[in-house]
């Protein structure tokens, strides 16, 4: 089944998370049945520079069924060469971080700083789709930079037109960081204004949550971010099975 389907359809993915999504967790999140697994953010210009650890940040386990690379870039050459290298690496598809909130990087240009720019986004993605051939190209969005911009429609017209296979939406902006609850009607309309599957990602919590978002959003596949860190058994609880946490029950 290729990657596109899978999103299409009740899909949980392991979000791309910064210090949380290392190879070893993210077999763990697998085991207790995430659908798809994604590296942590990896930024293309250090990847240029032939640093280890960042190397170390797309290495795809054995096991992995379905595993995407998450690359931070803020030029088509430096994300159309990231895009060629992940598919010799062997990952399923490869993601541009257009959501990743952090001053770290948004003061270089690169994660949400690129929300305020849609025309240059088309761009970017479009040079990542020359780079990745046949590996489908995905792009993670917020809302807008912040609630005096959300163009979070504008964003994602500008992503399918560069040629993006499925979008996911962060129901909150960047200003917003995680202070307040995530806005799945604004990620269904986002949703409805394009023609490429969009995940759903924003306060997965508990099984519960999983499918009241879909039906607010009208999105099948959902992202998990905290919450597979709090409990990467939720993946489980979300199949509907039981899980042992106790003591004991290890």
């Amino acid at each position: 089944m290729s990657v596109i389907s899978v999103l299409s359809g009740p899909a949980l993915v392991m979000a791309p998370m910064t210090k949380g999504g290392n190879l070893p967790y993210r077999r763990l999140c697998q085991a207790f049945g995430a659908t798809v697994t994604m590296s942590e953010m990896a930024v293309v210009r250090s990847l240029q520079q032939r640093r280890r650890a960042e190397f170390a940040l797309i290495q795809r386990a054995p096991d992995e069924r379905c595993f995407g690379v998450q690359l931070a870039g803020r030029s088509p050459d430096e994300l159309r060469w990231g895009a060629e290298l992940v598919g010799s690496r062997g990952a399923d598809f490869v993601d541009l971080s257009l959501g990743c909130p952090i001053d770290e990087f948004t003061r270089r240009g690169l994660g949400s700083a690129l929300l305020r720019q849609p025309r240059r986004i088309e761009k970017l993605v479009a040079a990542m789709k020359e780079g990745a051939g046949a590996m489908p190209v995905t792009v993670k969005i917020r809302l807008g930079w912040n609630e005096d911009e959300r163009n979070a429609v504008d964003v994602a017209r500008a992503a399918e037109a560069g040629g993006a296979d499925a979008l996911t939406v962060h129901g909150r902006t960047r200003s917003a960081r995680y202070r307040f609850a995530a806005d799945w009607e604004a990620i269904g309309e986002v949703a409805r204004a394009v023609r490429i599957p969009v995940v759903g990602n924003g306060d997965i919590l508990f099984p519960e949550d999983i499918e009241r978002s879909r039906a607010i959003a009208g999105v099948p596949a959902v992202m998990i971010a905290r919450g597979a860190l709090i409990k990467p058994w939720i993946f489980a609880e979300a199949r509907g099975e039981t899980v042992d946490d106790s003591a004991e029950g290890r």
